[in-house]
């Protein structure tokens, strides 16, 4: 006696579905954070945004007083140290204050 077993039909949908949601999913989630991100979670334990919101530095400033801040412990690769000094030159640069 053979018995034949039915195919599963919901599974030749499976792989088509899943395809079309990963790219959606991924979006979603940034894959690297940004530098608002990183100045919140490697800056903020240690001390408020209040000293960052005042200083108003050029970039240049603003490298100098990340990389001194490697040194102090901030735990930042080289790419994450430049999105933060991006971000903080841009957010906390010397506008007209």
């Amino acid at each position: 006696m053979i018995v034949k077993i039915a195919p599963r039909r919901g599974w030749f949908w499976a792989l088509p579905a899943a395809l079309l949601v990963v790219p959606f999913v991924l979006s979603a989630c940034s894959l690297s954070p940004s530098g608002a991100d990183l100045v919140a979670q490697e800056c903020t334990p240690c001390h408020t945004l209040a000293p960052i919101e005042v200083a108003a530095k050029p970039e240049h400033e603003w490298r100098n007083t990340v990389y001194r801040m490697m040194a102090h412990g901030a735990d930042l690769s080289r790419s994450e140290a430049e999105r933060v000094i991006e971000y903080l030159a841009v957010t906390y640069g010397p506008q007209d204050r």
